[in-house]
């Protein structure tokens, strides 16, 4: 089957590519882009068998790859399938996603991995990668066999939400990854700074009566594990980065010439420990100045919504809010945003810890860890694009060639010959969170009731539709002149 993909706003930075257009696609592979901005277009030939999808409005963008999702299978089939994650994956945009290793049992030999790639290979369109254990059952006592992993079709090693307490461990972790030219992933935490914890330690957790994780908890670990990259010559990749300490000491590693990269995640990037207070927190800054009659530092930009996430539409100790490493404050929250922009912070990864009801409707302190984020990861991430503190070309970026550069590989691209791993997305259709009609099985998320701005219309993997949302892309409509937003034309409906 042949597609074209019609009149869509094409983001491809790997190509450095802002434009609008046509992109066709033949036998699983992008033949070529038809750049309507350019004076003497080439004329598109004629074919047989040729769907037209129309992207007018749209951003047309390589799929995006999520580092670090929770699959949960095999052993937790009750909180999620491959199958299950697989959809939510394409619902969201993503097209590859980074198994972690905590399946039961865990990826700490050749024989899970094999196992687990043939399963994949078998049930899902899109592509899984596997992510080995650092050490054997992730308990941080012996190193696992790092070239028989490699050899299985490992990509990384981590041992997913549980730090190597040992230095020794650790260092001699970097050593062999750093021969076998693969990075670590590295949960950051120093348990014995934090035991008993529930939420971040601040003010919030003080008004709570909560125990608290301190930020340096994090980052003891963080300026740890880069001493020992730096040590070793190897790749050290901070998982989930979430305190301002953290950025700073990755930023000074990167300057200093330290091999280290990191990743934030979509909930760390936008949501605060002011949601741990839910219906307690104060009003939004930017509702308290609007009532005002004032202007607020982020511009609505004629949005025609709300398009500030507000926590008040939680109960206090929500225990969707409890992630690990736990929501911050909103200077922390500053930081990562920063660190993004300026190039210290490489990806953004969802973390996609789907869980039972059962594991969150507890007490707060006991509730396990996690959001279900695939599906929302766009919806917030965009929250940044529409307030003005980040630009759309380099949030696609953040999705595509950010990932891929830490893992060392190429980017997906919507180059002439490379796989069709494609996402078009509307940068500006409402909707309402409802985690009754997600895909994942995992229905733990704080965003319930929340509108976000920006949604999925079609996931492409392999030059196959994996999801397209009703019928879309088959319609027509009357549109108006177009409109720049953030770089890129759209153009809207009446």
């Amino acid at each position: 089957m042949r597609y074209l993909i019609k009149n869509g706003s094409i983001i491809d930075p790997s190509q450095r590519v802002a434009t609008i257009g046509d992109v066709l696609i033949e036998d699983g592979k992008v033949v070529q882009i038809y750049d309507m901005t350019q004076l003497a277009m080439e004329p598109l030939p004629v074919m047989e068998d040729l769907e037209v999808i129309n992207a007018r409005g749209c951003v047309v963008a390589p799929g995006f790859t999520d580092l670090h999702t929770h699959l949960r299978e095999p052993g937790e089939e009750h909180k999620e399938t491959i199958a299950s994650a697989v959809l939510a994956a394409a619902r969201g945009g993503f097209t590859t996603l980074c198994a972690m290793p905590d399946t039961n049992p865990a990826q700490d030999n050749a024989a899970a991995v094999r196992s687990l790639r043939q399963i994949s290979k078998r049930t899902s369109p899109i592509q899984i990668e596997v992510i080995g254990a650092i050490t054997m059952n992730r308990e941080g006592k012996q190193l696992t066999e790092y070239a028989e992993l490699v050899e299985a079709g490992c990509i990384a090693f981590s041992d997913a939400d549980r730090s190597v307490a040992d230095p020794a461990i650790m260092r001699h972790a970097l050593s062999y990854a750093a021969m076998l030219g693969v990075p670590i992933m590295s949960h950051c935490e120093e348990t014995r700074l934090n035991k008993g914890w529930a939420m971040h330690e601040g003010a919030v957790s003080m008004r709570l009566g909560l125990p608290g994780s301190p930020s340096a908890a994090e980052e003891v670990q963080v300026a740890r594990d880069i001493a020992l990259a730096e040590l070793t010559g190897a790749h050290l990749h901070i998982s989930h980065i979430s305190t301002a300490g953290s950025v700073a000491l990755v930023r000074a590693a990167k300057a200093r010439g330290v091999h280290v990269t990191a990743e934030v995640t979509p909930h760390h990037l936008t949501l605060s420990d002011q949601w741990v207070l839910g219906s307690l927190a104060p009003e939004p800054k930017e509702e308290v100045e609007s009532k005002a009659g004032k202007r607020g530092r982020r511009k609505d930009q004629g949005l025609g919504l709300n398009s500030w996430l507000n926590p008040r539409l939680l109960l206090p100790y929500d225990p969707s809010t409890r992630v690990n490493p736990p929501l911050r404050s909103e200077s922390d929250v500053a930081a990562l945003i920063e660190g993004l922009r300026d190039g210290t912070i490489d990806a953004i990864a969802t973390d996609h810890s789907p869980h039972a009801l059962a594991d969150k409707e507890v007490e707060y302190g006991q509730a396990a860890c996690g959001i279900s984020g695939l599906e929302t990861a766009l919806g917030l991430v965009l929250t940044l694009v529409h307030r003005g503190e980040m630009d759309l070309v380099e949030m696609v970026a953040r999705l595509t060639e950010g990932p891929a550069s830490v893992l060392g590989r190429s980017p997906a691209s919507l180059r002439s010959g490379s796989r069709a791993d494609i996402v078009i997305f509307d940068p500006e259709r409402p909707w309402k969170v409802d985690p009754n009609t997600f895909a994942s099985q995992g229905r733990n998320t704080p965003l319930q009731g929340q509108q976000l701005k920006g949604q999925v219309m079609l996931t492409m993997a392999g030059g196959k539709i994996v999801y397209r949302r009703g019928a879309f892309g088959k319609g027509t409509g009357a549109l108006h002149s177009p409109t720049r937003i953030d770089g890129i034309f759209r153009e809207e409906e009446n």
